[in-house]
């Protein structure tokens, strides 16, 4: 179905040689350090503007450590195609000029030479994406001074963290002309211990665990608080890791990503499927083998990728390198942002999630350290209506604001795109 939908695109006349699909768009590589090579893809708004550059640029950064935004967030969530390679009628590629950047080095399409490349700290990969934007804006100068924003979905959204406070350290020193506006953190990781905690609460609330089952995930949870508070950090990630086994064994395999339905059986319960659950960011086996088929048999021959670079939805090995910083929260980060700049933060959650669940963002949020706390904490919680239907609601106070979404679980742009429309337009001005 895949090759004949890509086979009639080109005989119809749409396809244009060196890109994929109608849609305009420019892709390519940065060399963001020696042996460390970092892949974007754009696609221009379609809005209809006098120049593409009176919208904002928009960068979607997926999970992980090492999911892909150029396949994931691109076909899954809120590219311009979806899976079955048909226009999405929701694409933010209607209001918005959106990058979809594989990071860290080693995910999707991005590589590195060596191994030795890879990232091992949330700092690493912030300087990382200061490059890659140094390389695109010397490439595409016409983007200096558009409004920037960077949305980062699970992992991507601790990653935004730091990558704004790099950004922001180099626009002042006059060392990039990026135009850095806001950031949002979506269904993120942001205090790994505090979401971690909150499963078993949440379980138990929702009817889909027992006392029994709840005291044995706790008791997992504890043990990763007690490792991380102890400083053994890639011990916590184990252990964290032997949590969501437990979440397994006491709900019949729950969707971490959804409440409501529940995961394929897995074929054992090692460490390593556990942290695969990461790794997919939402996405399911299904979905995954349709990518790889998109992937490395149409997109990388027409958008020219190297022959030895072959795309995965997920790059294990970028994972297992950011090991000891998985579990490490970047609060003390968004506290800087909030107290020393005017960039705006949007804290923005499906309320179906597990794995980054409201509850545990809840936590970090009121123990924040900034100006504006006591205002935020007692400023009203609004409801978000569209199109006279209730989808979620927000709170909001100075630069910082959380909206909490309905019927969506850790995607909330493809699960809700309704509700996505509300911080989207809170953030940008558009639609």
């Amino acid at each position: 179905m895949l090759l004949y939908l890509f086979l009639a695109t080109i005989l119809s006349g749409q396809y244009i040689s060196g890109q994929f699909g109608p849609f305009e768009q420019d892709f390519g590589y940065v060399t963001v350090r020696d042996g460390a090579h970092m892949f974007y893809w754009l696609f221009y708004t379609t809005a209809e503007v006098e120049n593409y550059t009176d919208r904002p640029l928009i960068v979607w950064l997926q999970g992980g450590p090492g999911g892909s935004s150029t396949g994931i967030g691109n076909f899954d969530i809120m590219g311009p195609l979806d899976l079955n390679l048909e226009p999405r009628n929701y694409t933010w590629v209607k209001n918005f000029n959106v990058m979809y950047l594989d990071n860290p080095v080693g995910s999707g399409f991005s590589y590195v030479d060596d191994p030795s490349h890879l990232t091992t700290t949330n700092d690493q990969i912030a300087l990382d994406f200061v490059s890659l934007m140094k390389g695109f804006l010397e490439k595409h100068p016409e983007f200096q001074g558009v409004p920037l924003y960077i949305y980062g979905q699970s992992y991507g959204g601790k990653m935004a963290v730091d990558m704004a406070i790099r950004l922001r350290e180099a626009e002042e020193a006059g060392d990039i002309q990026s135009d850095l506006r806001g950031i949002a953190m979506g269904n993120a990781w942001i205090s790994p211990v505090d979401a971690t905690l909150t499963w078993g609460p949440l379980l138990l609330a929702a009817g889909l665990v027992d006392e029994a089952g709840y005291e044995s995930i706790q008791a997992a949870a504890r043990e990763a608080e007690r490792l991380f508070n102890d400083g053994q950090y890639l011990a916590s990630t184990n252990a964290w890791s032997a949590t969501q086994r437990a979440v397994f064994s006491a709900t019949t395999n729950v969707d971490f990503y959804d409440i409501t339905t529940k995961m394929p059986a897995w074929p054992d319960t090692r460490s390593d499927d556990a942290m695969e659950i990461m790794l997919r960011d939402g996405i399911t086996r299904e979905q995954e083998l349709s990518l790889n088929t998109i992937m490395n048999t149409l997109v990388k021959p027409a958008l020219n990728i190297p022959d030895h670079v072959v795309w995965t939805a997920s790059n294990n090995q970028v994972f297992t390198t950011l090991n000891a910083d998985f579990m490490k929260p970047v609060t003390d980060g968004i506290e800087k942002l909030l107290n020393e700049t005017d960039i705006i933060l949007t804290k923005y959650n499906g309320n179906l999630d597990l794995i980054c669940s409201t509850p545990g963002q809840m936590l970090w949020v009121d123990r924040l350290k900034w100006d504006g706390a006591e205002a935020y904490r007692n400023a009203p919680r609004l409801p978000i209506w569209e199109d006279d239907r209730l989808e979620g609601y927000y709170k909001a106070y100075g630069n910082f604001r959380f909206f909490w979404i309905n019927v969506a679980g850790h995607s909330v742009p493809r699960d809700n795109p309704a509700g996505a429309n509300a911080f989207l337009r809170d953030m940008t001005g558009f639609p």
